[in-house]
């Protein structure tokens, strides 16, 4: 069904789908933890003003499916707080699923400019309904309390008010019934709550009513009449103990008491202003051409100070050097504008947790640490599904079923924990479980079944190699394809993903114990530091998060095992592969230098002709055309005004990955 906002609502329209979106990621929140706390009074009021907040903003909009679906959870938390009904796991699931659809809806609204049909939402609606049409509590106490209402409506006061209301004879009952629901609203609140109910459900007969007492001047106050409890007499004081007389005292003179100046109203101040993130880009790209121009500024005053000595050129030497540090105070503030706490995500885990482990007859904790760990909003918006599937990874392969568990002398509920911190310039994020590890053998027999590796490579394999089997294309342990996994699509997409943000995965594993996969990513990925090289007169650059060290080119350390060459360095043995042979440009001739980057789980040398020095650098896209070029990251351009192009060395190295398996 279209929705025809006018022109000058889009702003309002626009508004209501950001703070509709941050209602519904709280609700979720908050309805799991009503399943832990389903007494707790200020949750439970909170979760009705949420959906109070998203009903009234639809309404003005006259989003009318989403009103209804609003309208009915409303009604449903109503009577929880006045005490008519209990929250049980089941009536959860019903209200997860009226969740569910709310975010489907907004998201229709954002995506297409529709909103669903009535029809679409009637089964929920029917759900929802027997909720409230079922509303006795559970103990015989709640009941007699919920009969008492009903008997005398009267006896219902505002929230936390602790007065009782007794209206006036003459307020009509849908008024009174009214009043109740919204204890804090006045007369004209009333009125604005009648208009944004959807129309079946108006009390039109009470419209005039209201009308009628706003004319008269009346207030809520005058329409109930308040019963002013008892004042209990203080007891009296304990007679005194009788004692000797002691010599009279001058009473000591009573000092006034101090005025106390009440304190002085703050102003209400917003310290939050939101702001589109294409203005955040934008000005992040005007930040990197600032940079890229700082760059070529300082290559051009150390050649100048080269050819030319004077006064004149010290001077602008060092109102050069004051700019690259406020280039770099700039750079560093303007990147703070996109960092996010990766809360954003973790947020949404206790959701799904809750949901698989009861799907797959689980029990799960899910231990939460580090939410508020800032990391760049780009990496974060690319993160939701590798981390998603990594956590179902754990729930459907790891975690064990209460029973296994029990019998393997564990507790029966397994734990799940989701973590971040910071590690200099990089975060790590991680996921660990306690469930029953990686079985390194079943991993390589269901590898060679499926031509990933040859019986040979699997007998010379480490546990680290039988490891990164896992995030290879095709890979998967399960004989039987479900809802959650068997397809061989997952892990090598999560690798990927992680790839192409320049960052490493690392997987531990214990048979028995459980498993924690590492993930660790660069703070941002729009400016970094790169290591700048030649190969063949031609310039690259390497990010240097994935360069473990630099050493001279010495012929007697290269071997050759097998088809392979190496490099032995300090004892160890690392395959070594020519930057010309991985780019597919002709060899130069002599090589004067390795560098030794990691890739996943292994260190590998690559040999180049040039090293040009670090500098930092901002990654210019490559275009459409040329962006899935493998083995390049990007582009840049250099201080002396030249395009590099940026390495992807996971990716260039891709098509050797699988033969280096058990060879070094």
């Amino acid at each position: 069904m279209k929705i025809d906002i006018p022109q000058d609502m889009q702003e309002i329209f626009e508004e209501f789908l950001v703070e509709a979106g941050e209602i519904i990621d709280s609700l979720d929140q908050d309805l799991i933890n009503l399943e832990n706390s389903p007494d707790d009074e200020e949750l439970i009021n909170r979760i009705f003003r949420g959906m109070h907040t998203l009903k009234g903003g639809a309404g003005f909009l006259n989003l009318t499916t989403i009103v209804e679906l609003a309208h009915r959870m409303e009604d449903i938390f109503n009577k929880v707080r006045s005490g008519e009904l209990k929250i049980d796991s089941e009536k959860l699931d019903i209200l997860f699923e009226g969740l569910d659809k709310l975010k489907e809806a907004l998201d229709m609204v954002r995506d297409s400019g529709e909103i669903p049909d009535p029809e679409d939402i009637d089964d929920i609606l029917k759900k929802l309904d027997s909720i409230l049409e079922g509303n006795e509590t559970s103990s015989s106490q709640d009941a007699s309390n919920s009969t008492e209402s009903k008997e005398n409506p009267d006896n219902k006061g505002s929230e936390g008010s602790g007065k009782k209301m007794k209206f006036k004879e003459d307020v009509p009952e849908a008024l009174r019934k009214l009043i109740e629901k919204y204890p804090d609203k006045d007369l004209a609140g009333l009125l604005e709550e009648i208009i944004l109910m959807p129309p079946e459900e108006r009390p039109m007969e009470i419209i005039p009513v209201i009308e009628k007492l706003i004319e008269e001047g009346k207030e809520i106050k005058d329409l109930v009449e308040e019963e002013k409890e008892e004042k209990k007499e203080p007891p009296p004081p304990p007679p005194q103990p009788v004692s000797k007389k002691e010599p009279d005292k001058k009473p000591e003179p009573v000092k006034p008491p101090v005025p106390v100046k009440p304190p002085k109203e703050k102003k209400k101040t917003s310290d939050v202003i939101r702001i589109d993130v294409e203005r955040i880009e934008n000005l992040m790209n005007l930040v990197g051409e600032i940079v890229l121009d700082r760059n070529r500024i300082m290559r051009l005053i150390s050649q100048l100070e080269r050819e030319i000595k004077s006064e004149t050129i010290e001077a602008l030497n060092e109102t050069v050097i004051s700019m690259d540090r406020t280039v770099s105070d700039l750079q560093a503030a303007v990147m703070k504008l996109r960092m996010q706490p990766i809360k954003k995500i973790f947020s949404k885990f206790p959701r799904i947790v809750r949901d698989l482990s009861k799907k797959l007859g689980k029990k799960v904790n899910l231990i939460i640490e580090g939410e508020d760990t800032e990391l760049d909003k780009s990496i974060i918006d690319k993160l939701e599904d590798p981390l998603i599937h990594l956590v179902r990874n754990s729930l459907d392969h790891g975690i064990e079923t209460p029973e296994e568990r029990v019998m393997m002398g564990k507790p029966e509920t397994g734990t799940i924990k989701l973590f971040a911190y910071h590690e200099g310039d990089h975060i790590i994020i991680g996921i660990s479980d306690d469930g029953r590890g990686i079985d390194v053998e079943k991993v390589k027999q269901k590898a060679i079944e499926k031509g990933l590796i040859t019986p040979d490579q699997a007998k010379q394999m480490t546990e680290k190699d039988a490891y990164s089997i896992i995030l290879m294309p095709g890979f998967s342990t399960n004989d039987q394809v479900t809802e959650l996994s068997g397809r061989g699509v997952g892990m090598d997409v999560v690798a990927s993903v992680i790839y192409s943000l320049r960052g490493t995965i690392e997987i531990e594993s214990e048979e028995g114990k459980g498993t924690t996969i590492l993930l660790k990513l660069p703070l941002t990925v729009a400016i970094i530091r790169t290591l700048i090289i030649g190969v063949n007169n031609q310039i690259f650059s390497i990010p240097l998060h994935a360069i473990i060290e630099i050493v001279k080119y010495d012929k007697e350390k290269v071997k050759n095992v097998g088809r392979f060459k190496s490099l032995v360095l300090r004892d160890e043995v690392l395959p070594l592969f020519s930057l010309n042979e991985l780019l597919g440009v002709e060899e130069s001739g002599e090589k004067n230098f390795i560098v030794v980057v990691k890739v996943g789980e292994k260190y590998i040398a690559v040999s180049v002709d040039k090293l040009y020095g670090e500098e930092e650098i901002v990654i210019k896209s490559m275009g459409a055309l040329l962006e899935d070029i493998p083995g390049i990251a990007g582009a840049t351009i250099a201080g002396d005004g030249k395009v590099i192009l940026i390495l992807d060395i996971n990716s260039l190295l891709n098509d050797v990955k699988k033969d280096l398996i058990g060879v070094i």
